[in-house]
C-alpha cells in the first residue's frame, strides 16, 4: 500500500487551509514541506533548491548568497562508527561537502540577512527556513522571510537555477502532488 497524499487532517492540523493555500500560492522558489510526523521527529519547513554544476559555480552562487565556506584540514577529526560521544564532543566534528571534501557544509548560516540552514548536496544548494523558537511548526514570520529572500533571489538572478525535484515528494505541497491547493491561472 502506498500513500499518494497526506490527509487533509494532517496537512491542516497546524495551519488553516486558507493559510496554507496563501503560502503555497505566493511562494515561487520555496516549497512548504509538511512534517511526516510521529517518530520521524521532523518539523514543518520551507525549502528551496538551486542547482549548480561545478565547484566554481557552487562557490560563485554561494558568494551571491553572502555565504563563504570554511576549508577543512585534510586530516580533520571524524567520528568513529560505534564509538560513543557526548553531545559536546560530537558537536566538534565538521561535516564535509561530500563531493568537495576540503570544504565544510555551511549548516546554520545567514543568507542575505536571514537565518537559514544550508546544505550542499551533489547537485543542489538547499536553503531551509524553520521556526527557531519551535522547529516543528512554521509561522507567518517564517513565510515573510521566504518572501523577502525570494525578492533577493530575483535580484541576484537565481530564477534560472531552481531545482524542482522536490515536487514529487509526498510531504512537499506542490502543484504536482496537491493541485487542489493552487490557484488556476
Amino acid at each position: 500500500m502506498s500513500i499518494d497524499k497526506l490527509s487533509d487532517a494532517w496537512l491542516f492540523q497546524e495551519h488553516s487551509k486558507e493559510t496554507v493555500r496563501r503560502w503555497v500560492n505566493n511562494l515561487h522558489y520555496f516549497y512548504f514541506r509538511r512534517a511526516w510526523g510521529g517518530h520521524a521527529n521532523d518539523g514543518d519547513e520551507f525549502i528551496a533548491k538551486f542547482s549548480y554544476e561545478t565547484r566554481q559555480d557552487l562557490l560563485s552562487k554561494l558568494d551571491r548568497l553572502g555565504i563563504q565556506l570554511n576549508k577543512l584540514a585534510e586530516n580533520h577529526p571524524k567520528p568513529v562508527t560505534g564509538k560513543r560521544y557526548t553531545a559536546d564532543e560530537f558537536a566538534k566534528f565538521k561535516n564535509a561537502i561530500k563531493q568537495f571534501a576540503d570544504l565544510e557544509q555551511p549548516g546554520h548560516s545567514i543568507v542575505l540577512g536571514h537565518k537559514a540552514f544550508i546544505w550542499i548536496s551533489e547537485t543542489t544548494i538547499d536553503i531551509t527556513i524553520i521556526n527557531p523558537e519551535n522547529p516543528y511548526s512554521l509561522t507567518e514570520k517564517d513565510f515573510q522571510i521566504c518572501l523577502d529572500l525570494e525578492k533577493e533571489f530575483d535580484v541576484i538572478g537565481f530564477s534560472n537555477f531552481i531545482d524542482r525535484s522536490l515536487e514529487k515528494n509526498l510531504c512537499v505541497l506542490s502543484a504536482h502532488k496537491y493541485p487542489e491547493l493552487f490557484d488556476v491561472d
